[in-house]
C-alpha cells in the first residue's frame, strides 16, 4: 500500500496563448480545442500521480463560463482531487488573461473534473528457465497487475472540499451509469434506426422520381449555358445547334441555339438579377415559436415548416480515421481529440436548428469512454439535438469505432454525451433570444433521452453555483 500524498506533488500549472488556428471564424476559441489542452494538462497530472501511463475513461462534468478569445493566454491548473484504486479524479481550472488589457486580473473562464485510470503494471520479467517453460506453453505467464494509486491526503480548506465534492460525482456518476445505460442503449438502436430509414427513403424518392430525362435535359441546358456565357473553348456554335464537349458523354452534345439564347436571356447574361426577399413580417413569423392563425392550410404548414424541425433532420454523421497525431504515446485515440470531434459534428447538428449565428460550448455532461481506440480504427460520431431552450440547445452525441482492416469488423461502443450550445450573435458577441427553432421529437428512447434534460440542466446550474462558492 503505497502511503498518501500531498495534491500539490502531483499539480500542473501553465500558460497558453490561443493562436487562430483553434479558433471559429468570429475569433471564438472552440470548446473542443479548449479540451484537448484540459485532457493534457490533466493526463500530465495523471501519469505523475500513478507513476505511468493513464487513460481517460470520462469527463464527467465540463462548464463553459465565459468565452476565450484568439490572441488571449490561458493560465490551465490541474491536480489529484481524490483517488479510488486504479482510478482517480481530476480538477481543472481555466483562467482567461484578456489580450486587451494584460495587466487586468484574470478571469475564471472554464472548469472540467476528468476521470483517469492507470494501466496494469506488466510483471516482471521471467528468468530463463521460467521464460523457456512459458515459451514451450508449459506454464502461464502471471497477468498484469492491477495498478494501484496512492491516496490523496488533503492539506487546505480547498482540498478537503475538492476531496469531499469527487466522492460525491463518483457516487452520481455510478447512479446514473446503473439507471441509465439501458435507456441509451435504446436511444443508440433507435438513431441507427432513423438513420437507415432516411437512406432507404431518400433512395426510393430518386428511384420514383419522374422526369429523370427532363431534369438531365434541363441540367445539360444550363452547363452548356454557364459555359457559352464564358466563351469556354469547348463550346462552339454548328448551324442551329450549340455544341459542347461534356465528360462523361462519348459524343458531343447539341442544344439547339434559340434554347441556348433563351437561357440565356433568362440569366441576363451574366448581369445582376433582383431577388425577392421576404418581408419582416414574414422573418419575425418564421423565426418565433407561435403559429399565427391562418384560414390556409398551406401558409400554416409553410409556417409550420419554417418554425419547427424534425429531430431526423438534425440528426448527423461525420467519421475520421484515428491517425498518429490523435493518438497518445501508446497509439490510442487521446481523449481530447475524440472531444473535439464530438463538438464539430454537435455544432453542424445545431447549425439545423439555427445557422445564421455562431454556436459556443457551454457544457459538457457524462462524456464517459467505453472502450479504448486504436491507431487505424474508423470513428463515427453522430449528433442530434433533442431539446432547444430560449437561447441554447442540448445536443446527444454517441460515438461508435471499427477497425475496417480486420476480416470480421465489428462497430463497438465508444462513448454517449451531451453538448450544450449557446447561439451567439455574431455580431454583438450576445445570446440570441426567441429565434431557435424547436424540434419535433418521434416517441420512444428518443423522447425518453430528451426528458432528462431539464434534470441535466438543473444538476449545472447547481455545479456552476457551487464553484463559484468552492472559489469564492
Amino acid at each position: 500500500m503505497k502511503s498518501p500524498r500531498d495534491a500539490a506533488t502531483s499539480s500542473v500549472s501553465y500558460r497558453y496563448k490561443m493562436s487562430p488556428a483553434e479558433c471559429d471564424e468570429h475569433g471564438r476559441v472552440y470548446g473542443g480545442e479548449l479540451l484537448k489542452l484540459i485532457d493534457v494538462s490533466a493526463g500530465l497530472v495523471a501519469a505523475k500521480h500513478a507513476g505511468g501511463p493513464c487513460l481517460t475513461i470520462s469527463a464527467d462534468r465540463v462548464i463553459f463560463l465565459e468565452e476565450i478569445r484568439v490572441g488571449d493566454v490561458i493560465s490551465i491548473s490541474s491536480a489529484v482531487n481524490r483517488a479510488w484504486g486504479s482510478s482517480m479524479e481530476i480538477g481543472v481550472r481555466v483562467m482567461r488573461q484578456s489580450r486587451f488589457d494584460p495587466l487586468k486580473s484574470e478571469t475564471y473562464t472554464c472548469h472540467a473534473y476528468l476521470t483517469f485510470v492507470a494501466k496494469p503494471t506488466p510483471p516482471p520479467p521471467p528468468g530463463f528457465w521460467l521464460g523457456l517453460t512459458d515459451m514451450l506453453g508449459l506454464t502461464r505467464p502471471p497477468p498484469p497487475r492491477r495498478a494501484q494509486l496512492p491516496e490523496i491526503k488533503p492539506s487546505s480548506l480547498l482540498e478537503q472540499k475538492r476531496y469531499l465534492l469527487a466522492g460525491r460525482r463518483r457516487a452520481h456518476r455510478i447512479q446514473r451509469s446503473k439507471e441509465n445505460d439501458e435507456m441509451y442503449a435504446a436511444y443508440r438502436r433507435e438513431v441507427l434506426r432513423l438513420e437507415a430509414e432516411q437512406r432507404e427513403r431518400e433512395a426510393d424518392d430518386a428511384a420514383r422520381s419522374e422526369g429523370r430525362e427532363k431534369v438531365l435535359q434541363s441540367l445539360q441546358v444550363e452547363v452548356i449555358t454557364e459555359a457559352w456565357m464564358r466563351r469556354e473553348s469547348d463550346v462552339h456554335e454548328d448551324g442551329d445547334d450549340i455544341v459542347a464537349e461534356i465528360e462523361g458523354f462519348v459524343e458531343p452534345v447539341r442544344v439547339k441555339k434559340s434554347v441556348v439564347d433563351a437561357a440565356v436571356r433568362k440569366k441576363g447574361f451574366g448581369g445582376w438579377r433582383a431577388i425577392p426577399l421576404p418581408t419582416d413580417e414574414l422573418v419575425d413569423q418564421a423565426s418565433g415559436h407561435a403559429i399565427p392563425a391562418s384560414d390556409d392550410p398551406n401558409e400554416r404548414r409553410a409556417l409550420e415548416l419554417a418554425s419547427h424541425v424534425e429531430f431526423v433532420d438534425t440528426l448527423s454523421m461525420c467519421l475520421w480515421i484515428v491517425r498518429p497525431q490523435h493518438a497518445n504515446s501508446k497509439m490510442i485515440l487521446f481523449g481530447g481529440s475524440l472531444m473535439r470531434w464530438v463538438e464539430e459534428v454537435s455544432t453542424i447538428a445545431a447549425r439545423r436548428v439555427y445557422p445564421a449565428c455562431s454556436w459556443s460550448s457551454a457544457a459538457i455532461d457524462s462524456l464517459t469512454f467505453k472502450t479504448a481506440v486504436q491507431l487505424g480504427e474508423v470513428v463515427y460520431v453522430r449528433a442530434s439535438v433533442i431539446k432547444v431552450y430560449d437561447s441554447s440547445v442540448e445536443v446527444a452525441c454517441t460515438v461508435t469505432c471499427e477497425d475496417r482492416n480486420s476480416e470480421t469488423p465489428k462497430i463497438r461502443h465508444v462513448s454517449d454525451s451531451f453538448f450544450t450550445l449557446v447561439a451567439i450573435d455574431p455580431s454583438s458577441g450576445r445570446p440570441l433570444k426567441g429565434v431557435l427553432r424547436q424540434v419535433h421529437l418521434p416517441p420512444g428512447p428518443v423522447t425518453d433521452i430528451a426528458k432528462l434534460a431539464d434534470k441535466r440542466r438543473e444538476d449545472r446550474l447547481q455545479d456552476k453555483r457551487v464553484l463559484q462558492r468552492v472559489y469564492a
